[in-house]
């Protein structure tokens, strides 16, 4: 293969089922292409063909990356109106300060529903702190993510149109991760995901906040996830 091809760098295949979708046909068909550096440069590509057997649907996913810092994504739909579907591109950007060590740029463009974003982020020298700007159109959004240790981190998020804060706080156990996700004005929801052999068991339990006469009244659905 190298003799064929000496860029090629890894190439797998992976084919996707759902029972309740297709009982006779799998879901989808996926592939992903790695090809190594060019030319002396830190330049790789990854290209990921995808075919969703239930609609008739194609799609083409290209990345390159540029060294660790930098990359550019773009999805390509080769039957649908617009064959252009999605671009992103990404850009870390080293700063000499300890309070900000970086800063990483991601500009993003919707073709399908004509919507533009941009992400940036900053990280301490510690890594343990990090500030995200989510600019979109529906809901920008301000975020502080800290890690109190290896196992919790709290994420406060303030929405910068409606100025709503969301809490949010992520915990790793020995074997799995509870996050929870606490809205004010709404709701108290935590998830538990417990891995095993074959998959996972999924807890999720929600307490309103709001809404209510009386006692409170909890909603808790536990379901098991199957890994083939």
């Amino acid at each position: 293969m190298p003799n064929i091809l000496p860029f090629l760098k890894s190439l797998n295949a992976k084919i996707g089922y759902q029972y309740e979708t297709l009982k006779c046909l799998p879901s989808n068909i996926n592939a992903n292409i790695k090809f190594g550096t060019f030319l002396n440069h830190k330049v790789d590509v990854q290209v990921n063909p995808n075919y969703q057997t239930k609609n008739q649907k194609t799609d083409v996913t290209l990345k390159v990356n540029a060294g660790a810092n930098h990359y550019g994504l773009v999805k390509l739909i080769p039957k649908g109106k617009k064959v252009l579907d999605f671009v992103r591109t990404s850009h870390k950007i080293s700063l000499p300060f300890n309070a900000a060590s970086s800063v990483t740029i991601t500009p993003s463009f919707d073709f399908v529903n004509s919507a533009p974003s941009c992400l940036v982020s900053g990280e301490t020298g510690s890594g343990r702190t990090a500030a995200v700007v989510d600019l979109n159109l529906e809901n920008p959004t301000l975020s502080v993510m800290h890690a109190l240790d290896n196992r919790n981190v709290i994420a406060p998020e303030i929405s910068l149109s409606t100025a709503k804060i969301m809490y949010n706080w992520d915990m790793t156990l020995d074997s799995g991760t509870i996050r929870t996700r606490v809205d004010p004005t709404s709701a108290i929801h935590v998830q538990w995901s417990d891995p095993t052999a074959n998959g996972k068991w999924v807890t999720d339990f929600k307490l309103p906040l709001v809404g209510t006469h009386g006692s409170l009244a909890a909603d808790i659905q536990v379901r098991r996830q199957f890994v083939f």
